[in-house]
Parts: C-alpha cells; sequence; structure tokens
C-alpha cells in the first residue's frame, strides 16, 4: 500500500488539467499592443567618381567638374522632411564643392554649396509620407583659374533626412 502522501499527491497532479480545463472557455482574451514609430531612412548607392580638374577653356575665370554616378533613396512616414548634407572639413581655398540632390517627393534647392557646410545646409526640403527612390546626385567641384595645383585630397558628405 501506498503512503498517502504520495496517493494525495498524484490526485493532486491528475486534477491539474482538469482544473485547468474548467477556467478555459469558448474564447479567450488577449491584451495586444501596436504601434508605427516614425521612420527615417536614407540610402546611397554607387560612389561619385573622382573629380579633377585636369583642362580649362581659354579666358574663362572658373574651372569646374562634375560627376553623377551615384544616387539616393530614402523613406519616411512623417510630412515636411528635408534632407541636408554637411562635409568634414571646408574645401581649400579658392575651390568649392557644390552637390544637387533630384527629388520626385520633394523640393530640390538645385546646385547647393557645401564648401563650409561643417554644419547641415538644405538640398530637398517640403518631403511628404511616401518613398523617392534611385534620385541622382550631382556633385561639382569647381576651382578659380588663378589657384595653383592642389594634391588628391578627400571630402566626406554625410546626408541625413530630418525634420
Amino acid at each position: 500500500m501506498r503512503p498517502p502522501s504520495i496517493r494525495l499527491s498524484l490526485a493532486i497532479c491528475l486534477l491539474i488539467p482538469l482544473v485547468a480545463l474548467a477556467q478555459t472557455g469558448s474564447s479567450v482574451v488577449q491584451t495586444l499592443n501596436i504601434e508605427v514609430k516614425p521612420i527615417t531612412k536614407i540610402a546611397v548607392s554607387g560612389n561619385p567618381g573622382a573629380l579633377y580638374i585636369t583642362d580649362a577653356s581659354a579666358g574663362s575665370d572658373v574651372l569646374s567638374v562634375s560627376d553623377n554616378n551615384s544616387n539616393y533613396s530614402m523613406m519616411t512616414n512623417l510630412d515636411n522632411m528635408k534632407i541636408v548634407a554637411s562635409i568634414n572639413n571646408p574645401m581649400p581655398e579658392g575651390t568649392r564643392l557644390m552637390m544637387k540632390l533630384e527629388s520626385s517627393k520633394g523640393s530640390s534647392n538645385g546646385f547647393v554649396d557645401v564648401s563650409s557646410a561643417m554644419s547641415p545646409v538644405e538640398v530637398v526640403t517640403a518631403l511628404g509620407k511616401g518613398s523617392d527612390l534611385n534620385q541622382s546626385i550631382t556633385y561639382t567641384f569647381a576651382a578659380n583659374a588663378s589657384i595653383g595645383q592642389i594634391n588628391v585630397d578627400s571630402r566626406v558628405v554625410t546626408l541625413t533626412l530630418t525634420n
């Protein structure tokens, strides 16, 4: 014969599933929390080529070269967004770096001088909800004709989708 404590334990174990079934019905309720967070995404594809000034037109005061081998795509679920650009170091004296971002969802500010844009400058404004895919980025590097040789240098341009 089994001791009473083992029989009681066994009876309790056999009744637990019945108690659990007794507490459930033909429907149950769950609480589900939902939220859509602000989305601001921007990406670039392709890389601009080297912007080397190697030739000049006679009588020209400004020498320049352009490149449009890169694109950007953006997506947001917010209204009144903009894309701003900044540069990691100012351009050398007598030179300028300009950029233009095309946009089908906002207003491009055309060619914007980012030569000394240590603080962000607006390049596209009035962006609404949605996406703007594979839009062209054009860079133009210009130098005064009086500038002497400048050795190879580089700059980092940062694009930010913001409000």
